[in-house]
């Protein structure tokens, strides 16, 4: 029966696994500056936008009073 037992080591190069392990490293971090800075602008880009919905509800709001208020003025 083959495969019983503990693994065979396969002799490896340490130095050059080593240098793999930091240009993913580097890779990695790279990846995650970029990803946090998209984070950043999401988080902009909501900011504005429920500002932006705030904005509108008020001027929606003042609108409807002045409506509510020339309607009474024309009614009584």
């Amino acid at each position: 029966m083959t495969g019983r037992g503990r693994p065979k080591k396969i002799p490896t190069n340490d130095r050059l696994s080593d240098d793999v392990v930091l240009v993913k490293l580097d890779q990695i971090e790279c990846i995650i500056r970029k990803n946090s800075q998209d984070i950043e602008e999401l988080k902009n880009q909501v900011a504005m936008g429920k500002g932006g919905i705030k904005t509108i509800f008020v001027i929606g709001a003042i609108v409807a009073a002045f409506a509510t208020t020339l309607g009474f003025y024309k009614g009584g």
